[in-house]
């Protein structure tokens, strides 16, 4: 069953609002480079408080940027490479949309 547009358009601008705030792609970032780490260890990297990593944590958890697991007592949050893979084909499939369709009006070739 395919997703509806508007669907994924509401997925796409949630994920690119989360990602808009620097501590959050720079999250981001640190767990595409380090793979699945603990609030602690993310907080580490930062100069801010647990408390507001958390927060920072949730928004992209909502957004589908990371997921969290259980793992005993502690949560591991990990990038959701194929929500971000989504998103992102929704963007460049947006562009060839408007290319071909401002060459169509032109009268030539995306």
């Amino acid at each position: 069953m395919s997703i509806p547009f508007i669907e994924y358009r509401e997925r796409t601008s949630k994920s690119l609002s989360a990602i808009g705030n620097p501590i959050r792609i720079e999250i981001a970032f640190l767990l595409g480079m380090q793979g699945s780490l603990n609030v602690g260890q993310i907080a580490d990297h930062f100069k801010i408080s647990r408390p507001a990593i958390s927060n920072h944590l949730r928004v992209l958890r909502e957004a589908k940027i990371i997921t969290a697991e259980k793992n005993g007592q502690e949560v591991f949050y990990s990038l959701d490479r194929k929500s971000i893979e989504d998103a992102l084909n929704v963007i460049l499939d947006m562009v060839h949309i408007s290319a071909n369709q401002q060459c169509t009006k032109r009268g030539g070739k995306a």
